[in-house]
């Protein structure tokens, strides 16, 4: 009787395997924990002043940044500047903030886009060097995204944000 109850439970593992699934295909690297936001254009814009410039700011609510996010992660943020004349920053140029723009309008200007990071808020501020501005284009689109710590992100300070959008696999 014992060589019949080993047959039969032979069997079926044997069975039992042969009918297992297959191992599926790969599929594409993931994100892990890396979060993005979509892009967005602030609105309103408030008006203010550090040391005698006068600027603009948006102040956008980030709850995912925290304290733990900002010591051993990383919070990087792009701005498309669709505002400005295509010959002074192409439409389709995307780059990391801070962003300094250099260019001729009665005289030499410099613009500066920056973003300042703290837990729960990301304050994006714009400046000209001469204060000629009384209000900005409201085209400009921003996005920031995520990275936990435990993750290299040195390198990712001097990568273009096409490297960095396939690396994640950020949609456009």
């Amino acid at each position: 009787m014992k060589p019949v109850i080993y047959f039969v439970l032979l069997t079926s593992l044997v069975l039992t395997m042969g009918s297992s699934c297959k191992k599926g295909d790969t599929g594409p690297a993931g994100t892990a924990n890396v979060f993005f936001s979509e892009w967005f254009t602030p609105t309103p814009y408030i008006k203010d002043t550090v040391f005698g410039v006068w600027g603009f700011k948006y102040n956008k609510p980030v709850p995912a940044i925290t304290q733990k996010i900002l010591d051993s992660g990383s919070v990087l943020v792009y701005g498309k500047l669709l505002g400005y004349n295509p010959a002074v920053w192409p439409t389709n140029q995307v780059s990391q903030l801070p962003i300094s723009i250099t260019y001729m309008q009665g005289g030499h200007q410099v613009d500066i886009w920056e973003a300042l990071v703290t837990p729960g808020n990301i304050r994006i501020r714009f400046t000209n060097d001469h204060n000629i501005y009384t209000s900005i284009a409201t085209q400009h689109q921003f996005r920031y995204v995520i990275i936990p710590g435990g993750m290299p992100t040195a390198h990712l300070a001097n990568m273009k944000y096409s490297d960095v959008a396939s690396l994640y696999n950020l949609p456009e």
